[in-house]
């Protein structure tokens, strides 16, 4: 679970600083290419090595269906496939926002990561960027702090949630479990009003997430690197471009 020891502001007034607390320090992966070499530990693990390769067939046999059902392919494969593990036991970390290779080789991962890697599979499936936003929420019984995918089919639509403690996908509407606070994408960050979204800022303003896009263009760089030199120790994912 995300370890975010802040309050969440009911004020308009302060949404951006609240929602640059809730990132701070996450590791989120963001970029125009979803590819990099499997690590060490990867080539070593059997386990990760099939995770990658069931992976690689959901994509694979999924990229001319419905939109509806690549949801419901990729929400059923990784609640299936990745056990829920606390950042402390998977990462020996506080906090630690995996990539979606990561989640795979470890096999395991908290809601976050679950998001993480549902969000840029479908994105490498086709689906829009305006369509997908990542939603922090609370659990309303308790207040945890919690992240699922959301999917908005259209524009002012009532988006409908991929979560990890759910099989089902359902709309936002009917979640009364949980209390949506703010969404964010790959340009902008919003506060939520009941369903719908109120723009608050640029994720520009978040420069952990600046960051973390120099990041992961590295990555592009040293796949593309190690590609040319015709490495052949491990497996390489194919670089597909997430067309913006």
């Amino acid at each position: 679970m995300i370890k975010l020891h802040i309050l969440v502001s009911k004020s308009i007034k302060r949404p951006l600083k609240v929602f640059s607390a809730c990132l701070l320090g996450l590791g989120v992966m963001c970029g125009s290419a979803f590819a990099i070499p499997l690590s060490q530990d990867m080539q070593q693990s059997q386990a990760g090595v099939q995770r990658v390769s069931d992976w690689r067939a959901l994509v694979s046999e999924s990229a001319q269906l419905a939109d509806s059902e690549k949801l419901r392919r990729v929400n059923a494969f990784f609640n299936r496939t990745i056990r829920y593990g606390e950042d402390a036991d998977v990462w020996k970390q506080a906090d630690y926002w995996a990539s979606p290779l990561e989640t795979l080789e470890k096999g395991r991962g908290d809601c976050e990561d679950f998001a993480l890697a549902k969000y840029f599979t479908l994105r490498l499936l086709g689906i829009p960027e305006d369509s997908l936003r990542l939603v922090y929420a609370t659990q309303a019984k308790t207040g945890q702090a919690h992240m699922v995918l959301g999917y908005w089919a259209d524009a002012g639509t009532d988006p409908v949630l991929l979560d990890n403690l759910e099989n089902g996908i359902r709309p936002f509407v009917q979640r009364d479990d949980l209390k949506a606070e703010f969404a964010f994408d790959e340009l902008n960050l919003y506060k939520f009003d009941h369903a719908a979204l109120q723009l608050v800022g640029s994720v520009g303003q978040l420069p952990n997430w600046l960051a973390l896009v120099q990041r992961t263009k590295r990555e592009e760089s040293e796949l593309a690197d190690a590609t040319a030199r015709g490495a052949q120790s491990g497996l390489l994912l194919s670089a597909v471009s997430l067309k913006h």
